[in-house]
């Protein structure tokens, strides 16, 4: 098992044309998934934090952790808003470590019912890996019948860091009709297209389209909201969809305001089903927290023993200070 992941890596490296880092909770990592998600929320500023923990089951779990800020602010009557958005993420037996630090910036506007929303997001991407924890072919020593790291791996044209700028864009469209919330957003990630190779080659970064949508559904007290999001990237493909529903609460102990729960699916269009994502979720106050869990149900799930991912993400929402719009009547005629 190790020298097949091994080997997956140092193919990895030559051809880093490899699927973006992702969440299964998508809805809940808000910067990742639309920079037009940058301050869309009520409230004066929100403090994000996301991390996923992949394939334990096998030697070197992948591991992934983002950090988002965000705060709104006007220009007159305009609303805008600013976010900063930084990942670390680190995988395989070499410690292929990926660092991302991002700035975004938001436009919303409101026309009737209609909510519309533009994002920018611009920043520079590190990554960087070690070669002496990785054994190349030409390591091995005929003599003691093993490999030995001390020999030469015969690999000159191997940079172990690289750096690049990026630009995604996106827009989001929300409408309010009576009770019901709908949703329909859409994201493009590296643009410019940046060269990205560990070996000196011309291999650029595909750009990474991602279109998702989703209905709230409020029913007295509960709600139920249905969800689905589609990515693709050169040749790969997401598919997640399922259902969310939460329970909202008035004067419930230690402030608790909401509890959730969802069942999500994830396809690759390769094969029937990639994952089983189950989550729970609880919101105290101005915090959420929410945890989930992928079973794994790929071929891969033979060396995971059916054991995926695990993800926490908490969120922090601060109250609102900018007065709402109140409209008084007149007494002249």
């Amino acid at each position: 098992m190790k020298i097949i992941i091994t080997t997956i890596f140092i193919f990895s490296i030559y051809f880093v044309n490899a699927q973006d880092i992702h969440f299964s909770q998508y809805f809940y990592s808000p910067l990742n998934l639309n920079p037009a998600n940058t301050g869309n929320f009520d409230g004066d500023w929100r403090v994000v934090n996301n991390y996923r923990n992949q394939w334990k089951a096998l030697s070197i779990p992948y591991r992934t952790i983002g950090i988002r800020y965000e705060h709104q602010f006007y220009i007159f009557t305009e609303q805008l808003s600013y976010g900063i958005d930084v990942i670390n993420d680190k995988s395989g037996p070499a410690g292929l470590t990926v660092n991302k630090l991002f700035g975004s910036i938001a436009y919303h506007k409101k026309i009737e019912s209609h909510h519309l929303h533009f994002g920018m997001q611009g920043g520079m991407v590190f990554k960087s890996y070690s070669l002496d924890q990785l054994t190349f072919p030409s390591q091995f020593d005929m003599t003691s019948g093993y490999f030995n790291n001390q020999l030469s791996n015969n690999e000159t044209n191997l940079i172990s860091n690289i750096n690049y700028p990026d630009l995604n864009l996106g827009i989001l469209w929300q409408k309010q009709m009576r009770l019901i919330q709908t949703e329909l957003g859409f994201s493009a990630y590296h643009l410019i297209m940046p060269k990205e190779s560990f070996n000196n080659d011309n291999n650029k970064l595909p750009i990474r389209y991602a279109v998702y949508g989703g209905i709230n559904i409020p029913i007295k007290s509960f709600y139920f909201k249905p969800q689905l999001f589609e990515m693709r990237q050169h040749k790969a493909t997401d598919l997640i969809m399922g259902i969310e529903a939460g329970f909202n609460l008035q004067n419930a102990p230690i402030g608790i305001k909401r509890l959730f729960g969802g069942f999500f699916t994830r396809n690759d269009f390769n094969t029937a089903f990639d994952a089983s994502i189950f989550m729970l979720g609880i919101q105290i106050k101005q915090l959420q927290l929410a945890f989930s869990y992928d079973i794994n149900t790929s071929p891969l799930s033979v060396a995971t023993n059916k054991k995926g991912a695990f993800e926490f993400s908490l969120i922090y929402t601060s109250k609102s200070t900018i007065p709402k719009k109140i409209t008084l009547p007149c007494d002249r005629m």
